[in-house]
């Protein structure tokens, strides 16, 4: 883990809690996180009773997508993966779902929006945010492993489709049981982007891709 990951994890303060029931996991609590610059605020989805939780603990790590979580974006999966995660957690006995604030893989809303626009001249989305001046992934998850820690969890089965974010848990000394493979439709609108997400940067999708 960087130096910048580990001064995130150190400076994670636990803000403030609810219960919110959810469809289809109606036993959930939210539990909110602000990085000590106060500029970002992360969620812990606490689903179902802790003291009965699997173990190793069922945990999702969710970037925030306004456009796929809120509007149901068919350009993406994210919706389908964020809905079919609470799912999954609830039916499995419960766990975390970790909701980032890391739009656009980190890019920010305003610029996911212009590498759409790139994507729309013939681009895939990693030579679109490239363009655009970033990496083919901003993200870091320093701040969920402060999280997980925060909540007690040192044992986690994760589901991913990404083999980064499993050597970024491991990296922060957290234990992965076991990859769990969370996928959603394959459509003409994302086809191009999850295969670009496939073959550019590693994800887990290729037998999604041959079938959708």
């Amino acid at each position: 883990m960087s130096d910048f990951e580990q001064t995130v994890e150190r400076h994670l303060h636990r803000v403030s809690e609810a219960q919110v029931p959810l469809e289809g996991a109606e036993e959930t609590r939210f539990v909110l996180f602000r990085e000590g610059s106060g500029l970002r605020e992360h969620l812990a989805l606490l689903i179902g009773d802790p003291s009965h939780w699997p173990d190793p603990v069922p945990v999702r790590m969710h970037s925030a997508c306004l456009t796929g979580d809120l509007f149901g974006s068919l350009r993406c999966d994210c919706g389908e993966q964020l809905r079919g995660a609470v799912r999954s957690i609830s039916e499995e006995g419960g766990g975390v779902l970790l909701y980032l604030a890391q739009e656009g893989r980190d890019i920010g809303l305003a610029n996911k929006l212009r590498a759409y626009s790139l994507q729309d001249q013939g681009l895939d989305t990693v030579d679109a945010d490239q363009v655009l001046g970033f990496a083919d992934d901003e993200r870091r998850y320093g701040v969920a492993v402060g999280m997980l820690r925060s909540l007690g969890i040192e044992r986690i089965d994760l589901l991913t489709n990404n083999p980064g974010k499993i050597q970024a848990i491991l990296d922060g000394g957290i234990e992965v049981g076991k990859r769990r493979e969370l996928l959603g439709r394959v459509t003409p609108y994302n086809r191009r982007y999850l295969a670009a997400k496939a073959e550019r940067s590693g994800h887990l999708l290729g037998a999604s891709l041959k079938t959708g």
